[in-house]
């Protein structure tokens, strides 16, 4: 048995020489023709050769992060090195020719070397706006360039899809326009109600600072369900980067109808209308209800809506260019405290107050002045236009709470006209 134990060892030794013989053989064939850096190389020109080919340049939608919105990119790049960055961010509009490379590290990327447009998105908010100015190439083809930050991680990378940019599109200005249209011009309500078939499904803001898009709508079990995301902004319209699911309902895009001043998708049976009322309920906000802080103040104009920040500039002026006198602040304080509350003008001729009766009902608040005032029947008379903005709504204002603030941990809300729903007051309590 040691014999035959010891012959088959011998056996398998010699099988394994001859493989290890045979597996030695040149003859096998290489899995690639090119070293690994010959293939990154030849892969940069590939992609150097994609970017430079498009005669009017390539344009695409940036968006840093998913809480900041979509902007027009426009990427003209050449042989040596340059490319040429337009874009509608306010900082970065002008057109700058900037210096580029195509790098490789883990993978071939795309790296903007000198200060763009890229660069102002990511010093925002001391440089913490997750903006980028180095991309990884995902995929180039002669009619699509995908491009993925190097800089994100976790769930909100951000991905740039750039496609060959035709004459039409170099000019910005329409865009220009076109964030005006979708903004409003401050006259109109601030509800803007989505409406399928006539039918309202949900709610529709726009800020055209963040360039940030909210819809509210009502889901199946009747909670309010609030999503903010960037579009892609065109000279006719605007388009979601991402559709989006409205209760089986999906948006996808609209057209400016200028005759109507609303926005439609025709296909789809959607419009978007400025109307009167809220499409979804508004948050509440316990306004009246004992709390630590007593005090409340609106906030400065920019957080308001544009029709009371145009109201209360021009107002203002004209008590100082006919009066002489400054307006410098307005509370309405001890809502919360038990005690009579009081509208406080602070004036350049001292502070003035009226007192306040209070009723809320179904989230809209009214106001009605109860006779007890340190004004002279004089001065009521010239403030009365700022009074009746405040407190002085027929119908009263829709109470909606819209919470904290950046810097501080207070609440905030605000306060619309039922009779003018383009006038909205912020306010923060204090």
């Amino acid at each position: 048995m040691n014999k035959i134990n010891k012959l088959l060892a011998s056996f398998g030794v010699f099988m394994l020489l001859l493989v290890v013989t045979s597996c030695s053989d040149n003859e096998v064939e290489p899995l690639f023709d090119q070293t690994v850096n010959e293939r990154a190389e030849a892969l940069k020109l590939e992609y150097l050769n994609v970017l430079t080919s498009a005669d009017n340049g390539w344009i695409g939608y940036y968006s840093p992060n998913k809480d900041f919105g979509a902007y027009t990119m426009l990427l003209d790049f050449d042989s040596n090195s340059n490319v040429s960055v337009n874009s509608d961010f306010e900082a970065g509009a002008q057109n700058k020719t900037i210096t580029y490379r195509i790098d490789k590290t883990l993978k071939v990327e795309l790296v903007f070397e000198s200060t763009s447009v890229f660069s102002d998105i990511f010093a925002i908010n001391n440089n913490n706006n997750q903006g980028e100015f180095v991309f990884n190439i995902l995929s180039a083809t002669q009619d699509e360039v995908v491009l993925e930050s190097k800089l994100d991680f976790g769930d909100d990378v951000t991905v740039l899809t750039l496609q060959k940019a035709d004459v039409s599109q170099l000019d910005l200005e329409p865009i220009y326009e076109s964030v005006d249209d979708i903004a409003g011009d401050g006259t109109q309500s601030v509800f803007r109600n989505i409406l399928l078939n006539d039918a309202v499904i949900g709610t529709f803001s726009f800020n055209s600072v963040t360039r940030l898009t909210t819809v509210k709508y009502l889901n199946n079990e009747g909670e309010v369900i609030s999503v903010s995301f960037p579009i892609a902004i065109t000279p006719t319209g605007f388009y979601l980067l991402k559709p989006l699911d409205v209760n089986g309902t999906m948006l996808t895009s609209f057209t400016y109808n200028e005759a109507e001043n609303e926005y439609e998708n025709t296909a789809d049976g959607l419009r978007i209308i400025y109307d009167n009322i809220p499409g979804v309920p508004l948050n509440p906000y316990d306004l009246g209800v004992a709390a630590n802080n007593v005090r409340y103040n609106y906030l400065e104009p920019g957080k308001s809506s544009l029709a009371f920040n145009n109201f209360y500039t021009s107002y203002t002026q004209f008590i100082f260019d006919n009066y002489g006198f400054t307006i410098d602040r307005v509370y309405i304080r001890s809502l919360n405290d038990g005690s009579v509350p009081y509208l406080h003008i602070y004036t350049g001729l001292g502070n003035i107050w009226y007192d306040l009766n209070v009723e809320i009902t179904d989230g809209i608040v009214k106001f009605s002045l109860t006779g007890d005032t340190n004004s002279s029947a004089g001065l009521t008379a010239v403030l009365q236009p700022l009074i009746d903005v405040f407190v002085g709504a027929e119908s009263g204002y829709y109470l909606n709470a819209t919470g904290g603030l950046q810097t501080f941990s207070n609440g905030t809300f605000s306060m619309i006209n039922v009779d003018d729903p383009s006038m909205e007051i912020n306010y923060y309590d204090f």
